[in-house]
């Protein structure tokens, strides 16, 4: 049986995601990142997975050494066509499965960004972030980005469609329903414009920050702080001020 994340990544998931994101946060993110975890020119850092590029390339832009990797073929086709001027000693890509251990190390930093863990197992997740913590050097970052729970069942509840329009003018439409009992995201994307229609469905396990805490240092990771997103400021999980995302800065011992 196939499962759903190894046919989601696909050329009209480049498509789509692209024109979601065109001119979207990815140069704030990267500057929060560079402050937040003390990054300096040459620093070394493994962006896993790292989807097309988006964030890889502003790092290795920045003067970081980049390591990009993922599982999706046509994700890292886009990542490679998007390089421009930035040669191949400051950014490189890899195809590789994170649930198995990854043949590169000594890194200062591992990011896992973009909500990239929850597609399978518990257990998955738990190799996922071994794999992290063994890229990085002693004492290296380890930084995980995701919904959270509380946060995810404060905008959906029992259900939620929302709909936009594309650059391109595609008709684009999410249905997200969150499971109590499994605390998974179930999620149905359709879209119909110039360049095609279709379907997608996902279903993401999304983790309360007390239960992502655990599964990290579960991996042998020491937790350090909780942030909002890829930013300094604290992560609040519930009220009015409450954060949208969860960061969490972990260290290998």
């Amino acid at each position: 049986m196939t499962d759903w994340w190894e046919t989601y990544f696909d050329e009209d998931y480049v498509r789509l995601w692209s024109l979601m994101r065109a001119g979207g946060d990815a140069g704030r993110q990267v500057q929060g990142l560079w402050g937040l975890l003390g990054l300096t020119e040459g620093a070394r850092v493994l962006d896993a997975p790292c989807g097309y590029g988006r964030i890889a390339r502003l790092l290795a832009e920045k003067g970081a050494c980049v390591l990009g990797v993922d599982i999706s073929e046509p994700a890292l086709r886009e990542a490679e066509r998007c390089r421009g001027e930035v040669p191949t000693d400051r950014l490189a890509y890899r195809r590789h499965d994170l649930r198995f251990p990854l043949d590169a190390s000594g890194f200062e930093a591992a990011l896992c960004l973009y909500t990239s863990i929850g597609y399978g197992s518990e257990e998955d997740d738990r190799h996922i972030l071994s794999s992290l913590r063994n890229a990085v050097r002693p004492g290296g970052i380890v930084f995980v980005e995701a919904a959270h729970r509380d946060g995810v069942a404060a905008r959906t509840g029992g259900g939620k469609t929302s709909e936009r329009r594309l650059a391109d003018g595609t008709r684009f439409v999410e249905e997200r329903r969150l499971d109590a009992a499994s605390g998974r995201l179930e999620s149905v994307r359709s879209w119909s414009g110039p360049a095609g229609s279709g379907a997608k469905a996902s279903s993401i396990r999304v983790y309360t920050e007390a239960e992502l805490s655990g599964l990290v240092r579960s991996a042998g990771l020491l937790v350090r702080s909780t942030h909002c997103g890829c930013s300094r400021r604290p992560f609040v999980e519930r009220g009015g001020r409450a954060s949208r995302r969860l960061g969490l800065l972990a260290v290998a011992a």
